[in-house]
């Protein structure tokens, strides 16, 4: 079922991406690297060649630092949507079930208090659970 958190395994499937491009480019360099070095030559041309190689390394290495962070970041944000999809998934079952058995007109609080129902995982679950909650509901 689509939510407005969206969702976290397409996330996790993107920062899986991120890792495996991450360790094809650092594999693919460092082949390069290799042979370069394996390669004897000498003089100016030989010289700028290796430090120009020097300079790609260290902007290789920062991009695929940045690389690894942004997928380690997708991680976070992968885990912070399951959770949130499980609190809010959480309370709108406890709500309702707490709703069922206090029926409008049964007693303060009772579920005449809900009005219209948050759409599935809408962060609007924590606002009506809060507002339940200060009335006097235990759900």
């Amino acid at each position: 079922m689509s939510n407005p958190i969206g969702d976290p395994v397409a996330v996790s499937q993107l920062a899986d991406q991120y890792r495996r491009e991450a360790g094809r480019i650092d594999e693919a360099f460092h082949h390069a690297w290799r042979h370069l070095n394996d390669i004897e030559w000498i003089g100016r041309r030989a010289d700028t060649a290796r430090t120009d190689m020097d300079v790609r390394r260290n902007e290789v290495t920062h991009y695929l630092s940045e690389l690894r962070a942004m997928a380690r970041q997708l991680d976070d944000h992968a885990q912070w949507m399951t959770e949130t999809i499980r609190e809010l998934t959480d309370l709108e079952n406890r709500i309702r079930s707490w709703a069922a058995g206090r029926p409008a007109g049964s007693g303060s609080p009772d579920a005449a208090l809900i009005g219209t129902y948050p759409s599935y995982c809408s962060l609007e679950w924590r606002d009506l659970a809060h507002r339940l909650r200060a009335a006097g509901a235990a759900f």
